[in-house]
């Protein structure tokens, strides 16, 4: 393999971190990362590009089975009957939270391999089921839906930047309810900080009061990479 390409190893430092590398694969990226320099530097440059999107999950408690486990491998206790998981609705939430934002990332990586600096964003509902993810690449939005879209013939989803200086909402444009859409960065939301991205049900064709009429759905932070 020409592990000299840079585009390579951009592509199997994230599978890498993400962990999607496995088996006697995984073990030859930890060999010629210990031989070659420009493998260790890429697979850093990405760990410290992913790793806000760990840091934004809430703290959790671990799982006292696996605590369990670890400590009869390690020979400080014996083996016991299997530890019932303390499955709590807020340990499931950060589970969904995270795979949430590892589904972004992989279905993003071939935008999140470019040079260029990217915004992305997890559109999803409040027990962490992704509706749409978002990529921001200078003046160009990339909006890829998931199978959870709900689709309504009676409506249009909006997207809306929320300005972090206070000001009106200004819109991005209409969401796809499949697929992906390709949206051009508004000329009024240049130069603005982005507090965050909101999404309001409209009627079809969006609103036609250049603010939203609807209920507001979801809202989503951004993350830049």
């Amino acid at each position: 393999m020409k592990y000299q390409q840079q585009e390579l190893l951009d592509a199997l430092a994230v599978d890498f971190i993400l962990g999607a590398m496995k088996g006697a694969a995984r073990k030859r990226f930890q060999r010629l990362m210990m031989q070659q320099p420009s493998a260790r530097q890429t697979v850093w440059r990405w760990e410290q590009h992913l790793n806000p999107l760990a840091e934004s999950l809430p703290a959790t408690a671990p799982d006292e089975a696996v605590w369990q486990r670890i400590r009869q491998r390690l020979g400080w206790t014996a083996a016991t009957a299997p530890v019932a998981p303390a499955r709590t609705g807020k340990y499931w939430l950060a589970l969904a939270t995270a795979a949430s934002l590892l589904l972004a990332v992989i279905m993003l990586r071939p935008l999140l391999l470019s040079p260029v600096s990217q915004d992305i964003a997890v559109i999803q509902t409040s027990d962490a089921k992704a509706w749409w993810l978002v990529s921001k690449a200078e003046n160009t939005l990339r909006v890829k839906s998931t199978a959870a879209v709900t689709d309504d013939a009676q409506h249009d989803y909006e997207l809306w930047m929320l300005p972090a200086n206070g000001q009106a909402p200004i819109s991005l444009g209409l969401l796809p309810q499949q697929g992906e859409r390709t949206l051009g960065w508004p000329v009024e939301a240049e130069g603005i900080q982005i507090a965050a991205l909101a999404v309001s049900l409209e009627p079809i064709g969006g609103s036609i009061t250049g603010a939203p009429s609807g209920p507001v759905l979801f809202t989503a932070e951004i993350v830049t990479l």
